[in-house]
C-alpha cells in the first residue's frame, strides 16, 4: 500500500490512462485524418485533472455516432453473437473487429470517461494469435475473436488493481482472474479496463483515479456504479460485452441506467473470489460476477461458456451446477412488484411496470399478477449493518495512507449514522437475522403459487432503482437492488423504454412515506432533467434460476 501524497498518485493514474490511449492510437489509428480531427475536437468528459470533470456534451451518444466511421459502425453495431459467426466465416478477421472496437472505445472514453486503461498490446497479440491459429481453434472457441471489457477491480496480469483507491497503484498482479482465463481460453479478447468508483460502494462512478464517468445518454446523469464504466461503454455500444461485479446493485444499476442487459448471478454460480475490494474476507454479504451487454443472446453465451468450463474444479467456493438449457411448455407465472413499500418509484418506472403488465397479459404462456412486498425495510436494516462489519475502517485506511479525500458518496455511505463496527456477537446476530429473513421471504414468495399450490411463481418483475439514471451524487436508495443481494436471488435487468417528456410528469401533492422517500421524490423535478434516459426493469428468480430468467426474457422479447 502506497503512502505517497494522493495528488501525485492521481497524476500517475492519469499517466497510465494517457500512455495506454496513445499506444492505442499508435497501433490502431483511425481510418482517416478527418476522423482523427473529429475525435480530437470532441467535447470531453475527461478533465485536466481527476477533480476536473471536463465539459461533456449533453448527449454524448450523439457525438459518438457522429464521429465513428461507417466501417466501424458496421462492425460494432452488429449483434455480438452474429459478429462471432462473421469472424468464423471469414467475413472479418479478429484484428479487424478489434480495430473497430478500439476506435469505438477511444471515442466512447472521450465523451463519457468510461475507460480506466486500454489494453492495445495484449489485445493485438491475442487477436493475431487467434487469426493465425483459426483452423485449429475456431471449432472449440464459442467466443472466438470477440473483444470484452473488464471492470478495473478484476485482476489482469501485469496491471495494477486499485478498485478505486490510489494507494493500490503499486498492486500489480501476476495472474488473471479465473473467469478471465476461462473467457480467453474460449476465444474472448480483453481490450479495455473500465472505470469503477472509490470504495466500490456507490451507485455512481467517481474516483480520484479517473474523475467522473457520465451517462452516455445524458451527461447530467450518472452511469451508475460500481460497474459504471461497464455500463457506459456497453450502453454506447463501444464494447460487445463486459464483466462487472455486484454486492448491492453494482451490475444492475449501471445496466438499467444505460439501457442494457445485465445479470446479478447467484453466489457461487460463476467465479468472483479472486477479485479485489475493501473488506476482503468478509462473507456475510458476498459479491458476485455478472455480464453487462446490449444483447441477451451474448449474455447467455457468456454465462453458458463459463459454466460449461466447470469452474468449480478451479474455485472450490463455487456450486457444481451444470448449465441447463431451460425451455418449457407450461405457462410461467410472473409477479409484478410495483413498489417495495419503502420508496415509491418515479413516474417513468411506474409507467414501465404498467407497460410490462399489459405486455405480459397478452403474452402466450405467461400468467401475470401483482406481487405484494414483504418487509423490505427490514431487509435494508440487515444488509446495511452487514456491509461494513468493521465500521468502514478498511475503506478509511485505504484513503488515510495517502491523504486521499472521500468522494461525497463514500462519505455518505460511511456516515456516522450509517455504519457501526460490529462485535463478533453482533455479526452472528445479524447473520441469524439474515437467515430468518431469507426463510420468511421464501415463505412469502410461495404464497403466490396458484390456488392449488402446485404451480410456483417463477419470477418477479421489479424496479431496479426508484427512477431513471440519477443525477450525479444523488443515488442514495439501494433498496430495489440490495434486497436481492440479501436474499441471494439472481436478477436479469432488461431495457423497456425511455423517459417520455409528455407522459412522465411528476406526481403532484405526493405525501412521502418517510425521509428517504421524500428525498427520492424530490429528485424527480421534471422529465426534462432526465431527457433521453433509458428506463429498465429487472426480472428476479429464486436462487440458481439464471437459465429460467433468460428463457422468460426470450419469451417476452418475442412478443
Amino acid at each position: 500500500m502506497l503512502t505517497t501524497d494522493w495528488k501525485t498518485l492521481a497524476l500517475q493514474a492519469q499517466l497510465i490512462f494517457g500512455k495506454s490511449q496513445s499506444r492505442t492510437l499508435e497501433l490502431f489509428p483511425f481510418d482517416s485524418d478527418e476522423t482523427l480531427e473529429a475525435f480530437e475536437k470532441l467535447p470531453s468528459a475527461i478533465g485536466k485533472s481527476v477533480t476536473d470533470f471536463g465539459s461533456p456534451a449533453k448527449f454524448p451518444v450523439d457525438k459518438y455516432y457522429e464521429t465513428l466511421s461507417k466501417k466501424d459502425v458496421q462492425i460494432t453495431e452488429a449483434d455480438p453473437v452474429e459478429l462471432i459467426q462473421d469472424i468464423k466465416s471469414g467475413k472479418y478477421t479478429c484484428v479487424e473487429v478489434l480495430t473497430s472496437y478500439f476506435h469505438a472505445a477511444l471515442i466512447a472514453s472521450k465523451v463519457t470517461n468510461c475507460v480506466y486503461e486500454f489494453l492495445p498490446d495484449e489485445a493485438l497479440k491475442s487477436a493475431r494469435y487467434l487469426d493465425e491459429n483459426k483452423d485449429k481453434l475456431v471449432s472449440h472457441c464459442p467466443m472466438f475473436g470477440l473483444p470484452i471489457s473488464l471492470k478495473e477491480m478484476i485482476p489482469l496480469t501485469g496491471h495494477s488493481v486499485t478498485h478505486g483507491s490510489l494507494c493500490y497503484l503499486d498492486r500489480v498482479v501476476d495472474y488473471n482472474a479465473d473467469i478471465v482465463n476461462i473467457l480467453i481460453k474460449n476465444g474472448a479478447v480483453p481490450f479495455v479496463r473500465s472505470t469503477n468508483p472509490q470504495s466500490l460502494m456507490m451507485l455512481e462512478c467517481e474516483s480520484f483515479t479517473h474523475g467522473r464517468t457520465v451517462n452516455p445518454f445524458n451527461s447530467d446523469l450518472t452511469c451508475g456504479g460500481s460497474s459504471g464504466g461497464e455500463g457506459a461503454i456497453n450502453g454506447i455500444h463501444a464494447s460487445p460485452i463486459g464483466l462487472g461485479s455486484d454486492i448491492g446493485g453494482s451490475i444492475r444499476c449501471p445496466s438499467a441506467f444505460n439501457g442494457i442487459y445485465g445479470m446479478r448471478t447467484t453466489v457461487g454460480r460463476i467465479p468472483t473470489s479472486d477479485y479485489f475490494s475493501c473488506q476482503m474476507g468478509s462473507e456475510s454479504i458476498m459479491s458476485v460476477t455478472g455480464p453487462l451487454t446490449r444483447s441477451l443472446d451474448t449474455l447467455e453465451l457468456l454465462m453458458k461458456t463459463v459454466v460449461q468450463e466447470k469452474p468449480w474444479k478451479i474455485d472450490p467456493s463455487l456450486t457444481s451446477i451444470e448449465w441447463r438449457n431451460h425451455a418449457r411448455k407450461t405457462p410461467y407465472r410472473i409477479g409484478i412488484l410495483k413498489t417495495d413499500g419503502v420508496v415509491t418509484p418515479h413516474p417513468p418506472i411506474s409507467r414501465a411496470l404498467d407497460i410490462m403488465f399489459e405486455k405480459l397479459q397478452s403474452t402466450d404462456n405467461i400468467e401475470v399478477f401483482e406481487f405484494e412486498p414483504f418487509n423490505h425495510q427490514k431487509a435494508w436494516e440487515i444488509i446495511s449493518a452487514l456491509y461494513f462489519e468493521d465500521g468502514g475502517d478498511d475503506t478509511r485506511k485505504t484513503l488515510k495512507s495517502t491523504g486521499e479525500p472521500m468522494c461525497p458518496q463514500t462519505e455518505w455511505i460511511l456516515g456516522k449514522d450509517s455504519v457501526k463496527r460490529l462485535t463478533v456477537e453482533e455479526i452472528w446476530k445479524w447473520n441469524l437475522e439474515k437467515q430468518k429473513y431469507r426463510k420468511d421471504y421464501l415463505k412469502h414468495w410461495l404464497l403466490f403459487n396458484n390456488t392449488e399450490g402446485n404451480t410456483p411463481m417463477d419470477a418477479l418483475i421489479a424496479p431496479v432503482f426508484p427512477g431513471p439514471a440519477a443525477k450525479h451524487r444523488t443515488a442514495k436508495y439501494w433498496g430495489y437492488t440490495a434486497q436481492w443481494n440479501l436474499l441471494d436471488y439472481p436478477v436479469l435487468v432488461f431495457p423497456v423504454t425511455k423517459v417520455d417528456l409528455t407522459k412522465d410528469i411528476p406526481i403532484k401533492d405526493y405525501k412521502p412515506r418517510n425521509e428517504m422517500d421524500e428525498f427520492v421524490y424530490k429528485q424527480y423535478d421534471s422529465p426534462e432533467s432526465f431527457e433521453n434516459s433509458p428506463i429498465s426493469l429487472g426480472i428476479v428468480g429464486l436462487r440458481n434460476s439464471e437459465e429460467q430468467l433468460i428463457d422468460i426474457m426470450k419469451l417476452i422479447n418475442r412478443q
